[in-house]
């Protein structure tokens, strides 16, 4: 991950006045873009720009451990209620995860993914984010085309999907259906209007991964 830039920032706040940033202890400190540091950097960025930060939460191992983050939400209730946006120094995963937790509110991405790694056996994840490099959560009501659309579509929906329902799974929510609903609710149906231009895809930048057969091959010869 790596902090969009000051331009991009200002940008997608542009009509925003009280904001809430958020970080955590996990990927974001580690990543060093939304630990303690970060957080406090970009609260003096903010307000050298004449936006108020009226709360700073820092989430203690990671805003994706639900249990932790809704208690730290329950806890700073008074001013997110009062929060024009909330601005995530974290992963695009963190975003989507505030975007359900708190429906009435705009989640911002403050970062752009560019690679997440995975835990093969102990936790079964939904993906919510396919680390493009150029995060759009922000113009899409906190919904991932790439990631929750099966077919990846930026400028949806398909003609194929029915009652809201993707056509490759009547059990999985049509990604677009979900954008368009959240995108009305906040009054911001005009996002939905713009016209794509092709991903630029090298902006991605992700690890070498290998397969589990060549892994093994390579961890039997050294033991």
């Amino acid at each position: 991950m790596e902090l969009k830039s000051a331009e991009a920032v200002l940008s997608m706040l542009r009509g925003k006045q009280k904001i809430v940033l958020l970080g955590d202890s996990g990927c974001a400190q580690l990543c060093e873009v939304g630990g303690i540091l970060q957080l406090e950097d970009m609260q003096e960025f903010l307000e050298q720009n004449e936006k108020e930060v009226i709360d700073t939460i820092f989430i203690e191992g990671g805003i994706c451990n639900g249990d932790v983050l809704r208690n730290e939400l329950a806890a700073h209730k008074d001013f997110l209620e009062k929060a024009d946006v909330l601005l995530i120094q974290a992963c695009g995963v963190a975003v989507q995860v505030l975007t359900e937790l708190i429906p009435e509110k705009e989640s911002f991405p403050a970062t752009d993914s560019k690679s997440l790694g995975f835990l093969e056996t102990r936790h079964v994840h939904h993906e919510r984010c396919v680390t493009c490099g150029d995060c759009i959560l922000h113009l899409t009501g906190g919904i991932c085309p790439y990631a929750r659309c099966a077919k990846g579509i930026l400028n949806g929906p398909c003609g194929g999907a029915m009652n809201g329902r993707c056509e490759r799974d009547e059990n999985t929510d049509c990604a677009w259906q979900l954008i368009y609903d959240r995108l009305k609710m906040l009054g911001k149906l005009d996002n939905i209007r713009r016209i794509w231009d092709m991903r630029d895809w090298s902006a991605v930048s992700r690890p070498l991964f290998v397969s589990q057969h060549v892994l093994k091959s390579e961890v039997d010869k050294i033991g």
